[in-house]
């Protein structure tokens, strides 16, 4: 969803500031890169986007506090449709071939599995179906419910900080973009660690700020989607959070979908349209222009995960023996 599409109008207050320091090396020197605005939704606010002197860790600081992060996450956030989208639909099952690879390999039969930021339960259905015993965890009350009461899935709604896990429970925990939009993301993959059997499995996906799409955009790239995502991870980072966790990454994939450049240059036509047209582009010539751009656009994002500079990130750990 983009705020070019048409978007309702939201009540937003005014958003409260906190300083956090780096995750990886705690209070350390950062350089702000620029300041970033809620593209995605037109919230308000201004959230400089900094990088640790130290580490290379790339986050906003100042942020919103915990209180004020939830206006936005508006319901507009999680569209809910009677049908399943085709391509939300189609990760999904990407996801399970992934999920299902190491299944075979690892000699798991009917593995426990658990999805962190489940939204909808789209991943976790198409598992069920291939007879694996499934859980979410969804922030969002109305998503949660809908896979609750769509699906009939055991979706819990609340936060990972919220839950209580039993050591040892699961032989596989995803989270697919989550990580990059949790306030603590280090105390989140030690509590996943506990949660993994040994030699488990954990399959995380964020978007790559190493990316080449994030050098060509800079504050315009979509996947800053400030101020939601938090964090903002490289390889090198990924890498670092997960082994200070306790996790062993084993790899590292780039991906090369077309989402995160597409978008980027939807935002820029959309601020086009606004200023020659005073009016964002309606929701069909959006979805047109979109298509029309993934073309090129797929050879593009293709060489870019050859050369180690993919869009997202596909991260794939191990929880020691």
């Amino acid at each position: 969803m983009s705020a070019g599409m048409g978007t309702e109008p939201q009540k937003w207050p005014n958003a409260l500031l906190e300083e956090v320091a780096c995750p990886l090396c705690g209070p350390s020197r950062t350089r702000t890169l620029f300041v970033a605005r809620d593209r995605l939704l037109g919230g308000p606010g201004a959230f400089p986007v900094t990088r640790c002197l130290c580490c290379g860790m790339v986050y906003l600081n100042p942020r919103p506090t915990a209180g004020a992060l939830g206006a936005y996450y508006p319901d507009v956030y999680y569209p809910l449709k009677e049908e399943p989208d085709p391509t939300a639909l189609a990760i999904a099952r990407g996801l399970c071939t992934r999920v299902a690879g190491w299944v075979e390999r690892a000699d798991a039969s009917n593995p426990s599995v658990l999805d962190i930021g489940c939204g909808t339960g789209l991943f976790l259905r198409e598992a069920r179906e291939r007879g694996w015993t499934v859980e979410g965890i969804e922030l969002s009350a109305s998503a949660a419910a809908y896979a609750r009461e769509r699906f009939g899935l055991p979706v819990r709604q609340g936060t990972l900080a919220q839950t209580t896990l039993p050591n040892g429970a699961f032989d596989v925990i995803t989270m697919w973009h989550v990580l990059e939009h949790l306030p603590d993301p280090l105390a989140t993959l030690r509590q996943v660690q506990g949660a993994l059997r040994p030699g488990g499995l954990l399959l995380l996906a964020v978007p790559n700020v190493a990316s080449l799409e994030a050098r060509l955009f800079g504050r315009r790239w979509y996947s800053l989607d400030a101020p939601r995502h938090l964090y903002h991870f490289s390889p090198a980072t990924v890498e670092a959070a997960l082994r200070r966790a306790g996790l062993r990454p084993e790899r590292i994939v780039h991906s090369a979908g077309t989402a995160g450049l597409v978008y980027s240059l939807m935002g820029d036509l959309t601020g086009v349209s606004l200023k020659l047209r005073r009016r964002p582009l309606s929701a069909p010539a959006y979805r047109r222009a979109a298509r029309a751009l993934s073309l090129p656009a797929a050879p593009l994002c293709a060489l870019a995960a050859r050369a180690g500079r993919g869009g997202a990130l596909e991260i794939y750990a191990i929880n020691p023996d």
